[in-house]
């Protein structure tokens, strides 16, 4: 079984929404996902497109990628401004 992650871990930490780093870790590993485990293994979306061919396919799934990440980001940042008046964010960091 092959499971495919978009956000490499070191977006995933640098954006810092706990619940996602939480969930990162339990599932695979600290410092790095895991390229396999007993149940399965791993790779990376944006690895995958990189290695395309220069053409629109490619073109058209980095801008796709590029649009889920800003969204992501955007997420991130409202996260950040509101988590301290979150009485019910118990996984709070910094």
């Amino acid at each position: 079984t092959k499971v495919y992650y978009l956000f490499p871990y070191a977006i995933t930490t640098k954006q810092g929404i706990p619940h996602d780093v939480n969930t990162m870790h339990e599932l695979w590993g600290v410092n790095t996902y895991r390229k396999q485990n007993k149940y399965c293994s791993t790779g990376c979306i944006v690895d995958l497109i990189e290695s395309l061919p220069d053409e629109d396919e490619k073109k058209d799934l980095d801008q796709l990628c590029k649009s889920i990440m800003d969204e992501y980001e955007k997420l991130s940042r409202k996260y950040h401004s509101e988590k301290g008046s979150n009485e019910n964010n118990s996984l709070v960091l910094g």
